[in-house]
Formats: structure tokens, sequence, C-alpha cells
């Protein structure tokens, strides 16, 4: 496996817009946008240990916007369904934040026979970490701090995969 730093704002958006794109194919991913708003920023200052501290909690609103979705062609709730089965599969601590999320809100305008437009738009909550660095651009309770990056984990060989029920 292989091990790189990462912490980019608005990862979840970011990843849920990739698995929407692959969901819908090319053509009507090319007619998709996504953007980040009504960025808020929850204070929450919290010790997490090795001089690492969760600053605050960011939380936005993502908005899915589908310019001509065919509805008649691809059903759009299996883009609905889709969008759902992500949330739950991976950010399952939805109900846990500090707010308890709202539930996406979705919106259809019909444009003609055969299109329409989709909205859907998704709250999230990310947390933001700092750590202890002499040189770091932050400047908070008397010290400095740069984000704390995290790593992200990609497997670089398959072994031992076992696909399949274990046997009883």
């Amino acid at each position: 496996m292989s091990e790189q730093p990462q912490y980019q704002a608005g990862y979840k958006l970011r990843d849920l817009k990739a698995f929407i794109e692959e969901r819908v194919g090319d053509k009507v991913a090319k007619r998709m946008s996504a953007e980040m708003g009504e960025i808020e920023l929850v204070l929450s200052p919290k010790f997490m240990g090795n001089g690492s501290f969760q600053l605050m909690i960011q939380r936005y609103k993502a908005e899915f916007y589908f310019d001509r979705f065919p509805y008649k062609e691809q059903s759009p709730a299996v883009l609905f369904a889709n969008v759902g089965g992500w949330l739950m599969d991976n950010d399952e601590d939805r109900e846990q934040q500090l707010s308890e999320l709202r539930d996406p809100e979705i919106e259809v305008v019909l444009e003609d026979d055969n299109s329409a437009e989709i909205i859907i738009e998704v709250m999230f909550e990310e947390p933001v970490k700092v750590i202890e660095d002499p040189n770091g651009p932050i400047y908070w309770s008397g010290k400095q701090y740069r984000i704390e990056e995290y790593d992200i984990w990609t497997a670089t060989k398959l072994k031992d995969v076992v696909i399949g029920n274990a046997p009883s």
C-alpha cells in the first residue's frame, strides 16, 4: 500500500460527485456541475492528542445540478437512490454530527418532453484539524499551526482476496 497525505476542504462533495459521474455515465455527467455554498465554520476546538486539534467543523451545502437530465432514458429515482446509498455508505455519522444534518433536498423542473433540470442539495460537515508547527501559517492561542493532513492509503496490489460468503 502507498500512503499519501491529503487535506482538501469539500472532500465529501468531491467524492460524491465522482461517484455520481460514474453511476450516470458520460452523457449525463458532462451536463452535471457541483459547487459548495452556504459555508459555515462551527468553532469547536477539541484536543486530539500529539499536538493535534480539531479546530472547527466546516459545514456547507453541496449542490449538484443536472441540465437536461434525460429522465425517459435514465430514471431519476435511480439517481436519487444512488445518492442516498452513497451517503449511508460513506457519511455514516451524519446523524451523530453537531446538527444532525438534514436529508438531501431535490428539485425537479421539466424542461421538455424528454429532459428535466434536477438539483440535489446535500449538507455536509467536515472537521478542520490543525497540528502545532512553529512555521505554520495559522496563529491560534499563542502558537503556530498548520492544517493537519491525514493519510489516505491506496492499495498497490491485491493479495489473498476472498469473494463470496464465508463457510458456516
